[in-house]
């Protein structure tokens, strides 16, 4: 199911996830009922949620961080009211609108500062057993669970998404018909930015010869396409000429609209058949 989304609809999304009050796993299941339209491509509205989430950490990260002595004080003192809770963490981070596994790493960078290195801190996170403290692993293990969008799990999810969308992107240029390299081959012949396929032979898109096409298997909102524009699809147009993005979880159609002056053309779906012109070599 295609979906181009309109900037009213968008911030209408935005507004409900920074309004919500709860865990982003839960948000993520009233998000599909609060939005029914987009049933047919739940994907959408989650991540339209991840990448939001993630501007939010990256704008409070210092500011949480900078209260590590004194959150840590307050967990510690919750603990030794309710001993038997494993849910004083999660509820901390749902207070402060952080994300349990974030606050998790900050509390447990301060308890074991000087003691654990950060390598030590990092597999205690992906592994709360291995958390001297058995009460505040119970709690950083409850976090870890219900943290869709932080964390080793999350990042794992993310990655093989972004692996899947790149396999199917090369097997449906296949079927059309297209020569490619694709990353892995550019990146033997000695290239550092490299786009996921790079015609052997240009296509004709909308009459424009199409040199590249990138993957990215997310929502394109207007401020993370202005940054991959400015860190990645702007050099592969420089370096190679026009080419197409595809935003396989939809994109705000101000976003399609803007970047074809640039020759990117931004689209949610690999071009069908008839919106291709194949170029013969002979």
């Amino acid at each position: 199911m295609v979906v181009m989304i309109t900037t009213a609809k968008y911030n209408e999304i935005i507004d409900y996830i920074r309004t919500y009050n709860g865990l982003t796993i839960d948000c993520d299941c009233d998000l599909k009922k609060a939005f029914p339209e987009f049933s047919g491509n739940p994907l959408v509205l989650s991540s339209i949620l991840s990448r939001e989430v993630q501007n939010r950490l990256k704008t409070t990260y210092h500011i949480i961080q900078a209260q590590a002595v004194q959150l840590l004080e307050e967990y510690y003192g919750k603990i030794a009211k309710t001993p038997a809770s494993d849910s004083i963490l999660l509820e901390m981070a749902i207070d402060l609108k952080f994300s349990p596994v974030g606050l998790a790493r900050i509390l447990l960078t301060e308890k074991f500062k000087g003691c654990k290195t950060k390598s030590d801190v990092s597999n205690m996170v992906k592994n709360p057993y291995l958390i001297p403290d058995v009460k505040l692993g119970a709690n950083v293990r409850k976090c870890l669970f219900n943290d869709n969008c932080d964390g080793f799990l999350t990042d794992f999810i993310r990655r093989f998404l972004g692996e899947e969308y790149e396999i199917r992107l090369k097997q449906m240029a296949k079927n059309a018909g297209l020569v490619f390299n694709d990353e892995g081959d550019l990146r033997r012949t000695g290239y550092d930015k490299t786009p996921d396929l790079k015609l052997a032979i240009p296509c004709l898109y909308r009459g424009v010869p199409i040199h590249w096409i990138e993957s990215k298997a997310l929502f394109g909102d207007a401020v993370n396409h202005e940054k991959y524009m400015r860190e990645q699809l702007s050099c592969y147009r420089n370096r190679f000429g026009a080419g197409i993005v595809i935003y396989w979880m939809g994109c705000v159609d101000t976003v399609a609209e803007s970047s074809e002056a640039n020759m990117i053309f931004v689209r949610n779906s690999f071009p069908e058949d008839h919106e291709l012109t194949l170029l013969k070599v002979c």
